[in-house]
């Protein structure tokens, strides 16, 4: 008796989700009828800005929101269509996919005017994925004119272009931790079927990453540590959420909901939790797990014994 109350306490609390196989408990950040996703955090691990998203938004809150890492005092940061949104590792500023993906801005990390920082001759077209580098001096990107990786240089505002292949999208999906390379999903375009690539922060190197899961699709999360790489994967129709070695080598399931989405991972900066975006539970929402990293990496061993 006493364990059913403990049971439906938790799901009143929103921490479980009965058909979700999640490797460890996740707890709901938000609860709103609109889509809510792609977490970021703030450099110290204390609030989290998501993008939100209603189709018909008479009331003007689509843009981006922060809340506190407990769930508590949501506010809107940025009013109009904001995706993607990367907080800088000073604390700074935060990046993210303007006009409908049209665009690449930034805007103060305490709410403010987009600023536009691109060159004219840049053009970005179904968003171009921003991503800080380590010491927030770069922003890697995909330009759309081109399919091209680059890198734009934020003191000097110089733009270099350091990946590029025929029928490919190079995706980012972050920096090593060195701010050496920029991991990227290689999606080809016909097929839409990825693999993993980490491309030198110049533009001479590139090695794929290999032993993930066949169906890779997209949204790297590499861990602070540089030890962990989270990804999204299709399970039939729907995508979950893996974990691996960031050098390749067998995974384990992260977060599955049958009939749900899991997506857009990202880890807190003391390489604890995971914020990630789930359709779990019927609403498109932010969701956060802790993990036990001596856990993970145990079960990592015994998975690649077996493979």
């Amino acid at each position: 008796m006493k364990h059913l109350v403990f049971v439906i306490a938790l799901l009143g609390m929103g921490c479980i989700h009965l058909d979700a196989q999640d490797l460890f408990e996740a707890r709901r950040l938000t609860s709103d009828p609109a889509r809510e996703g792609f977490p970021t955090w703030s450099p110290d691990g204390g609030s989290i800005i998501y993008q939100y998203t209603e189709m018909n938004d008479a009331m003007g809150k689509n843009g981006l929101w922060k809340v506190s890492q407990d769930g508590s005092g949501a506010k809107q940061i940025f009013s109009g269509v904001g995706e993607h949104a990367k907080w800088s590792p000073d604390g700074r500023y935060v990046v993210f996919d303007a006009d409908t993906g049209q665009s690449i801005k930034m805007i103060p990390a305490g709410g403010g005017a987009p600023i536009t920082f691109l060159p004219d001759t840049v053009h970005i077209r179904n968003g171009g994925l921003p991503h800080w580098s380590p010491d927030a001096s770069k922003i890697a990107f995909i330009e759309g004119s081109s399919a091209s990786l680059c890198v734009y240089h934020m003191e000097s505002g110089k733009l270099i272009s350091l990946f590029k292949k025929e029928g490919m999208l190079p995706l980012p999906g972050g920096w090593s931790a060195d701010g050496k390379f920029v991991l990227v999903a290689l999606m080809e375009r016909e097929t839409r079927k990825s693999t993993i690539w980490k491309i030198s922060s110049d533009g001479k190197e590139s090695k794929q990453i290999t032993g993930h899961h066949e169906n890779f699709y997209r949204h790297l999360a590499l861990s602070p540590d540089g030890s962990l790489l989270v990804y999204a994967a299709l399970e039939g129709r729907y995508l979950g959420l893996y974990i691996m070695p960031s050098g390749g080598g067998a995974s384990l399931p992260l977060a599955l909901t049958p009939d749900a989405h899991n997506e857009g991972p990202i880890w807190s900066p003391d390489g604890k939790k995971i914020a990630f975006n789930s359709t779990r539970g019927q609403n498109a929402d932010i969701w956060v797990m802790e993990l036990d990293i001596e856990q993970v990496k145990k079960e990592l061993k015994v998975a690649a014994s077996n493979k």
